[in-house]
């Protein structure tokens, strides 16, 4: 059983470690007596070809890859394809991924899970055939990255304060657009602010995560047209992990779902997993249930037992 372990050096946490050191210290720890570990200490512009380059080696048999939420959805996507087993570092700001598997957030302890971790199925989607394991959006949430795409996002801190400043942008200047949703019940129309397709419902927490990822649907959320009082009336409620109650907010559960926009304005952009990309007017998001093998850790919600009837 071999693992090939995979360290962005440019995710937010390994920025201010010693890269080699800690390498070495997982390799000795995620080793397991029927094979090795094989570190791979890689900037930002090599991952991809990296991780590409794990996936094809009919050697390696688990891909651990250490990063941030970019880095984790990227090698998502390589093991969803070559039927590889994957593994995940939080070593990035939001660290959405490892939150839904349950992983400690302090590099140590994620090791000492991930050690332990089992393989098991979890649901992966696409857009357009594209994978993702967090969510595909237009509007709002896609205006917000691609405002800090723009700003200073070198460390946490920074990050987190041009997120803030880029919220202040979107609030003031909300998107507006026409878009037809198709969730399996029939077609319909409407003119949002956002609309947004996760793997999976997110949870009742300020950080839009879903608390399980194997329970084979997508999460449908849009929003009407909005203002810029009732667009800060909403974050603040996403804050408090209060979204699902705006009463401007529809969420509902669907195994596949297809949008289709009514104008591909230039520069008008979509984004998947945090990442920008053109939109293109007809997306169809499929959720694949159990076809994303992974470790996952003990403390995964999923696999809490329920409590027996009194």
């Amino acid at each position: 059983m071999r693992i090939t372990l995979i360290l962005n050096q440019d995710g937010g946490t390994i920025r201010g470690m010693d890269a080699r050191e800690f390498g070495d210290m997982a390799a000795a720890r995620l080793a397991r007596p029927d094979g090795d570990c094989t570190v791979k200490l890689v900037s930002g512009s090599d991952l991809i070809q990296t991780l590409e380059q794990a996936g094809a080696d009919d050697r390696t048999d688990i891909i651990v890859a250490g990063g941030g939420d970019g880095t984790i959805s990227a090698a998502a996507g390589i093991c969803f394809k070559s039927g590889k087993v994957l593994g995940v570092l939080p070593l990035g700001t939001m660290n959405l991924f490892a939150r839904s598997l349950g992983l400690p957030l302090d590099p140590a302890e994620a090791l000492d899970a991930l050690a332990t971790a089992q393989e098991r199925p979890l649901d992966i989607a696409t857009a357009n055939g594209r994978p993702y394991v967090h969510q595909y959006s237009v509007g709002l949430h896609a205006r917000l990255v691609q405002q800090r795409e723009h700003l200073d996002t070198s460390t946490r801190l920074r990050k987190i304060t041009s997120t803030v400043k880029s919220l202040a942008q979107v609030i003031m200047r909300p998107p507006r657009f026409g878009i037809d949703i198709d969730t399996g019940s029939g077609r319909r129309r409407q003119i949002v602010s956002a609309v947004a397709i996760s793997n999976n419902l997110f949870g009742d927490t300020p950080l839009a995560y879903a608390p399980l990822l194997d329970e084979g649907v997508l999460g449908v959320y849009r929003s009407r047209a909005l203002g810029s009082g009732t667009v800060l009336r909403m974050t603040l409620r996403a804050a408090i992990g209060k979204l699902k109650e705006d009463p401007d907010m529809s969420v509902e559960a669907a195994r596949k779902v297809v949008l289709k926009f009514s104008s591909s304005r230039a520069g008008t952009r979509a984004a998947i997993d945090g990442e920008m990309i053109p939109l293109e007017r007809e997306v169809e998001c499929i959720c694949h249930p159990g076809a994303l093998r992974a470790l996952v850790p003990k403390t995964y919600a999923g696999l809490t037992e329920p409590e027996p009837l009194p």
